[in-house]
């Protein structure tokens, strides 16, 4: 390895293994929280040689499907179309939403989102438009997970 790393820093990066951060997510980490720089596969032999495993997320079952009525009540005509009210922020949290100035291979547009708590998460929206986020710093409460969606919808209409 080109730098050695601190007890404390491997123990940062079992920390990260065992939230499910990826390789790439883990090198990203050490270069912004401990300021050491590893190649991939530097982060990769560093892994192995300390017996540190990634934690795969866990599956989560598929939905079941719900039963229907016997008798359906009848539907209710709408109401006249009117224009949207602006979206609100449904949660005090106010994160602050970063674009990468190098954007990553295959996607259309990546960042980072920055909360007060502290949590910190890494998103990305691939050629398909899918959206993409990577825990790096703690775990979003939900509050601040709708604060995020929030947050990025409000910047990408801007756009």
């Amino acid at each position: 390895m080109s730098q050695k790393i601190s007890p404390e820093q491997l123990d940062a990066v079992r920390l990260w293994a065992s939230q499910g951060v990826d390789l790439n997510g883990i090198q990203k980490n050490l270069v912004t929280e401990c300021g050491v720089h590893l190649t991939y596969m530097e982060v990769r032999f560093l892994l192995l040689d300390h017996g540190i495993e990634i934690a795969q997320p866990q599956a989560t079952p598929a939905p079941q499907p719900v039963p229907q009525a016997a008798a359906q009540p009848p539907v209710a005509e709408p109401p006249p179309a009117t224009a949207p009210a602006p979206m609100q922020n449904p949660a005090p949290v106010h994160p602050k939403m970063e674009f990468d100035d190098i954007q990553i291979p295959g996607t259309i547009l990546s960042g980072k989102c920055v909360f007060p708590s502290g949590t910190k998460v890494g998103w990305q929206i691939d050629t398909m438009g899918q959206l993409n986020c990577t825990q790096l710093v703690g775990s979003m409460t939900p509050e601040e997970q709708q604060a995020f969606v929030f947050e990025l919808r409000q910047v990408l209409s801007k756009m």
